[in-house]
């Protein structure tokens, strides 16, 4: 009988299962997985000889639905040890393989077929393999991350898992295993941000990593895992010097995670902004993983946020005009594709050159069609140009909208305030997204005072479902407020307003919009949400009147508004508004939006001594450097910049051309 404190270790001796003909079986160990097992199993039951599933003390219904399946169902008391709990589910199996899932991961029927033909060509050529794992992680799986696992085995009992978590394949004889890279996916979703909050998988693993780091026996790999919980937790320094230390302590440069612990190296330098040493090592990486999309977008990623745009778009298309060279994917499927086109949209978008940040942000939804941004940048920029007829048309012609994907762009479209455009994509599928319609009636209602209206939106009327609405952000207290203006008309838009009688958020705004109001503070966020509401809805006078307490704003904040004033193309309003301010508040793209003003009224001389002053401020932004070498009259001061931005900005190409022609 098993004790509930020993390891279970398979027998070291030479042993076949009597498989009765049976090829596969699959072992899983599972503790209250309701959500996602069922998936799981319908995905894989109809193409594994045999399941075996072991319960490590569930208390939902998971077992329950498990039976459907199996009845190969057995109870082990959990030891904080995964890999006693997989040897003993392996222990249970009668085929001659064993595959490995967890509860929530699924495979493709026809994939799993061309795997499982594979292996029985292989001939038992090979004792174990390597199967593809790609974890969607995220709010909504946006981010995708691969990784190769050893999942599929010999059921011959000389191989066995072994180390409490992150468990390995190890040959109970000390021998080496034969290995092979199958074609095998599994795809995971247990990395999604609500499923590792909900099941607080960090706390979980890094107490039985740090286990693990207490014995004498700690490697490369323990380093490896310790990064990435560290790295889970937002500890970027001690993730930093675990990743350090797995990469020194490496026994092959050839291990798969070993390419993933260089990258992470890379991404940690960055997040702590030590740029120079992560181009340091990107530039050993790319002589050792020449075809690595990944190593050169994050040397295009620093360069876009150094502000080197030349450089990064020179980096981005090169990664997307040759995805046959750059092939080998190591962890990050999204930077061969997704993350430099997305790149490349938001280049051009800042140069204003809308017609290629479409080309980008459509090759982003042409990949994945549930790209929040690149459908928000889409509609933003289609809204600037098109009417809401030519907008619906392409992107029903292109098909980038379906019934999953349609709320992001009705949101898209709320958020530059335009309803009627939201409208007009919902209006052939309207039943099917009747909330959403009404929705986009009420913003109607609110800003044009349409009174027609009225009755096709009774519903929305309900105190509750406006609440619920608000919650979601999908109304917002401007529209409540311009909702009073029609309390004399319907006697059920009354009712609804009486329940905004008493609401803080609602009683903050009116006395913002009241010009006669005396503030002993203000209330930051609500001044900046509303005048870009109030903005998209026209509705200026208001503005006007919100404006008129803009001085009692924090300095951070009015820089924020004379931002929105300038995004929205108020420019002389928000250029008197920063010269009001004291510039040692102001950000990046303030200057920067100061600097594009005097370059459109010809004002190059004037352009030139305040990028000097935003270089002060901001010296590892390439921009003002840039500014001055190209429009200073001044040989000297053309020198000086030059040689400070060879000396800050390496790797530069754009730099290299100059260097050259000086």
């Amino acid at each position: 009988m098993l004790h509930k404190y020993d390891i279970f270790i398979r027998p070291t001796k030479t042993w076949r299962p009597d498989t009765m003909g049976k090829f596969i079986s699959l072992c899983m160990i599972v503790k209250n997985e309701e959500t996602v097992i069922e998936r799981c199993l319908s995905s894989v039951a109809q193409l594994v000889d045999e399941i075996v599933v072991v319960d490590t003390g569930s208390t939902d219904k998971t077992k329950e639905l498990v039976s459907k399946y199996t009845t190969n169902i057995y109870d082990f008391e959990w030891i904080d040890d995964f890999s006693a709990a997989r040897n003993f589910a392996a222990s249970k199996a009668t085929s001659e393989w064993i595959l490995v899932l967890d509860a929530d991961e699924y495979v493709d029927e026809e994939n799993f077929k061309r795997f499982i033909s594979d292996i029985k060509e292989d001939n038992y050529k090979y004792d174990a393999y390597n199967a593809k794992i790609l974890n969607f992680s995220g709010d909504f799986g946006e981010v995708l991350v691969q990784n190769y696992h050893d999942r599929i085995y010999k059921n011959n009992g000389d191989i066995s898992y072994f180390r409490k978590i992150h468990e390995q394949f190890k040959h109970n004889n000390g021998l080496d295993i034969k290995f092979k890279n199958s074609n095998l996916i599994i795809f995971h979703s247990g990395y999604l941000k609500h499923t590792v909050n909900e099941k607080d998988k960090s706390n979980r693993n890094k107490k039985l990593i740090d286990i693990e780091m207490q014995s004498n026996n700690k490697n490369a790999f323990d380093y490896f895992n310790l990064g990435n919980e560290y790295s889970s937790i937002g500890d970027v320094n001690k993730a930093l010097e675990s990743y350090i230390e797995a990469y020194k302590l490496k026994s092959d440069i050839r291990l798969s995670w070993v390419s993933t612990t260089l990258i992470q190296i890379i991404i940690c330098l960055m997040q702590l902004k030590r740029f120079n040493d992560a181009l340091n090592v990107i530039k050993d990486a790319e002589s050792v993983y020449t075809n690595s999309p990944e190593i050169l977008y994050l040397k295009g990623e620093i360069f876009y946020l150094r502000g080197q745009m030349e450089d990064a778009k020179e980096i981005f298309q090169e990664i997307v005009s040759n995805p046959d060279i750059y092939d080998h994917v190591i962890f990050r499927p999204d930077l061969k594709d997704q993350k430099p086109h997305s790149r490349l949209g938001d280049i051009y978008l800042y140069e204003e050159d809308y017609q290629n940040a479409v080309y980008h942000y459509t090759s982003v939804l042409n990949i994945n069609k549930y790209s929040e941004k690149s459908i928000n940048n889409i509609v933003y920029i289609f809204n600037k140009f098109h009417s809401d007829h030519e907008i619906k048309e392409f992107l029903y012609r292109s098909k980038l909208i379906n019934e999953k994907n349609i709320k992001y762009y009705v949101h898209a479209c709320f958020d530059i305030g335009n309803y009627n455009l939201a409208l007009s994509i919902l209006k052939e599928i309207k039943e099917e997204n009747k909330l959403l319609y009404q929705v986009g009636l009420l913003k109607k209602l609110a800003v044009e005072k349409k009174v027609e209206l009225i009755d096709d939106i009774q519903d929305l009327f309900e105190y509750s479902v406006v609440k619920d609405l608000i919650k979601a952000n999908w109304i917002n207290t401007v529209e409540i407020y311009l909702l009073e203006y029609l309390v004399e008309r319907d006697l059920s838009i009354a009712r609804l307003i009486e329940h905004f009688k008493n609401n803080n958020v609602l009683i903050e705004l009116k006395r913002l919009l009241n010009e006669e109001t005396r503030f002993d503070n203000i209330n930051g966020g609500l001044f900046k949400d509303s005048l870009q509401i109030l903005i998209n809805y026209k509705q200026f006078s208001i503005c006007t009147n919100l404006l008129k307490h803009v001085n009692l704003l924090d300095p951070k904040e009015q820089s924020q508004v004379a931002g929105i004033l300038y995004s929205n193309g108020f420019r002389v309003e928000s250029i008197h508004l920063y010269e009001k301010i004291d510039w040692s508040y102001l950000t990046v793209q303030d200057f920067i939006n100061i600097i594009n003003s005097l370059v459109q009224t010809n004002a190059n001389d004037n352009a030139v001594e305040i990028s000097k002053y935003a270089k002060a401020l901001y010296p590892d932004d390439f921009r003002f450097y840039k500014f001055i070498i190209e429009n200073t009259q001044d040989i000297s001061v053309y020198s000086d910049n030059l040689y400070e931005a060879n000396e800050r900005f390496k790797e530069s190409k754009f730099l290299d051309r100059l260097n050259i022609t000086n």
